[in-house]
């Protein structure tokens, strides 16, 4: 589905690429953005990000040369109804992306990514190469 937010956000990213290749940074869209940890290792980067009351079939890994979005759907079951009224909701749903660009080159062919107890884990290894590919989709284990 075209998202002309992010295909801006795309283009800006190429064009800072060279200007802060070594700096972290993120965007994040939606009404409900998942708290995440990155932490970098010798040979790669760890995203654990938090996602409670959400499906495996509701997220989805995609990858861009060093920029990893997590993205997806958050459904809340509201409990209104002719006798039960919302007084207070806190808890956000609907449609949510998260992008992070990492400081160095990635092996998007070697990108895991699992999903368990409400927890998403991206396994991400470093790359050497100087070429990346146009994107690709992570399946979630």
């Amino acid at each position: 589905m075209w998202d002309p937010l992010r295909d801006i956000e795309r283009m800006l990213s190429r064009f800072q690429g060279p200007l802060d290749s070594n700096f972290l940074s993120m965007t994040s869209r939606g009404s409900w953005i998942p708290p995440m940890d990155i932490v970098e290792k010798k040979d790669g980067y760890k995203i654990i990000a938090d996602m409670p009351g959400m499906a495996r079939n509701d997220i989805a890994v995609d990858i861009e040369g060093n920029r990893i979005c997590i993205g997806g759907t958050r459904k809340i079951e509201r409990q209104e109804s002719d006798q039960n009224m919302l007084l207070m909701s806190e808890r956000g749903s609907g449609r949510f992306e998260r992008c992070v660009q990492l400081p160095s080159r990635i092996e998007e062919d070697a990108v895991q990514a699992s999903f368990r107890d409400a927890v998403l884990i991206v396994d991400v290894k470093k790359s050497n190469a100087n070429t990346s590919r146009s994107g690709t989709s992570v399946r979630i284990e």
